[in-house]
């Protein structure tokens, strides 16, 4: 016989996710538990999206969006079961914690204790964040700071043969509670917008693109400096048009910093994740205390940052977040865990476990990571290199499950005799983050973060990466 529950449905619009749930929240995670779960976790989400997109002088695209619904976990031993629904309803809500426990072979019972004891007081980290949806921009004033944006890179560009802007607001509310006492809300708004551009004469291309974004500023889009982004995309545009292709072979490199650090988040970054300890696809697992980079390498991930694209009041597992050191001085000090890595890998939670909705299972994923500043200017660096690569700026690449990688430089120039000398373009970086930790023997002192979006196995998360402008010592660099 299938319990029912009695509680009435709570309102879903308007209004929040609030203690009024708390009664309906309390059945459901008991039931759970006398059941036969461990824990059972449910994540309840409100989202609001805008997304516009601007083509030379027109606006083609307008994606607003809307959802609401829930994701429910439940845990027995080291394995777990999930269910998402976008029926709130006392029914839809039971119907999902009986499916996802019966991934686990386990039934609703009519009548049985839990051991669950029921929720604390609501840790609300949303009271503050009211207004930011309705203090955001709408979409006139969204439409009017793209199009000026493209105009001005029509004003300062060259050969543009296209021009773009993009802008994205998403504001989600989440509530999270679990049989192990969690119980928290939060209200999250982040915003994003890009310019992108072709430049073409006759056999000559280039195409350079930059993002800016930022978590928690409902005024963002109002305060963004379009004519120095303009300025910054139609520069390094110009001076790619022209420029010879590189040769290839292995040498030296200075990497940028701000979004140069996108290299050690996909190659290293993901390699310090529980997921992969899960998986046994690092080749850093069971070598915390070991050197695995160079003694200039200090490595850190946090989601503590004001404004910045990863960070975050709590996790979506309902944990507040916390500084966590990867790497001091080159050796390995812990891994990013959620529930289920510290389940199952022994590693302690850190605040990391994320989720792009209520779609995905939370997962320990990377929030603002970066590579730490060190004593030196970005001249020394340079003037360290007889010969080598400067890479200003870091475009797209592709990574595999143990850290082998290949990304694209967008904007580079050769180094002669430790001085920048001519541009050159179709440089790629092709290496492997076991092999390239140690040969970064050099951090400059201007770090420097950068916004960017990551996906894995719990979707598509907001994520900053960063660094100082950096030295290595050598790695393979594909041209012609």
């Amino acid at each position: 016989m299938v319990a029912s529950l009695q509680l009435p449905d709570p309102p879903l619009s308007p209004g929040q996710f609030d203690r009024s749930w708390t009664g309906r929240l309390e059945e459901l995670l008991g039931l759970g538990r006398a059941a036969g779960a461990d824990l059972v976790e449910v994540f309840l989400e409100r989202t609001d999206h805008l997304g516009v997109l601007a083509e030379q002088e027109a606006i083609t695209s307008v994606s607003p969006a809307f959802g609401m619904g829930a994701g429910i976990r439940v845990f027995r031993g080291e394995r777990d079961g999930f269910v998402s629904t976008n029926d709130l309803s006392s029914g839809g809500l039971r119907n999902a914690l009986e499916q996802a426990l019966g991934m686990l072979g386990l039934e609703l019972l009519s009548h049985g204790r839990s051991g669950f004891e029921g929720l604390p007081e609501l840790r609300d980290f949303g009271s503050d964040k009211v207004d930011w949806l309705s203090s955001s921009p709408a979409l006139a004033e969204a439409t009017g700071r793209l199009l000026e944006g493209t105009a001005l890179l029509q004003r300062h560009g060259h050969h543009l043969q296209s021009r773009r802007g993009s802008y994205a607001r998403d504001w989600q509310e989440v509530l999270v509670a679990a049989s192990d006492g969690t119980f928290a809300r939060d209200v999250r708004l982040h915003q994003s917008l890009g310019l992108n551009v072709l430049a073409a004469d006759g056999e000559h291309r280039s195409s350079v693109g930059r993002r800016y974004g930022s978590s928690g500023r409902p005024g963002h889009l109002r305060e963004w400096d379009a004519e120095a982004s303009a300025l910054e995309v139609c520069d390094s545009a110009g001076t790619m048009l022209y420029a010879d292709y590189v040769e290839a072979g292995q040498m030296p490199a200075v990497l940028a910093n701000r979004f140069g650090g996108v290299i050690f988040h996909e190659a290293c970054g993901h390699l310090l994740e529980t997921t992969q300890v899960e998986r046994g696809t690092t080749p850093f697992a069971g070598r915390v205390g070991e050197p695995i980079a160079h003694e200039a390498v200090t490595a850190i991930d946090e989601g503590l940052t004001g404004g910045a694209f990863g960070s975050l009041s709590m996790d979506d597992e309902g944990m507040e977040p916390q500084r966590t050191v990867l790497i001091e001085n080159g050796v390995l000090q812990r891994f990013l865990s959620d529930r289920a890595g510290e389940l199952r890998t022994g590693h302690p939670r850190t605040g990391s476990g994320r989720r792009q909705s209520h779609g995905f299972a939370a997962a320990s994923r990377m929030r603002n990571t970066f590579i730490a500043a060190g004593p030196h200017s970005p001249d020394e660096l340079i003037a360290s290199v007889d010969r080598g690569l400067y890479c200003k700026s870091m475009g797209g690449g592709s990574v595999g499950p143990t850290g082998q990688f290949n990304f694209a430089v967008e904007e580079a120039y050769l180094i002669e005799n430790g001085r920048l000398s001519r541009p050159v373009k179709g440089a790629t970086l092709i290496g492997e983050a076991k092999e390239v930790l140690p040969r970064i023997s050099m951090c400059a002192n201007d770090l420097e973060l950068a916004a960017g979006f990551c996906g894995s196995v719990s979707g598509s998360i907001f994520v900053t990466v960063g660094q100082p402008h950096i030295k290595v010592d050598a790695i393979t660099v594909g041209g012609r």
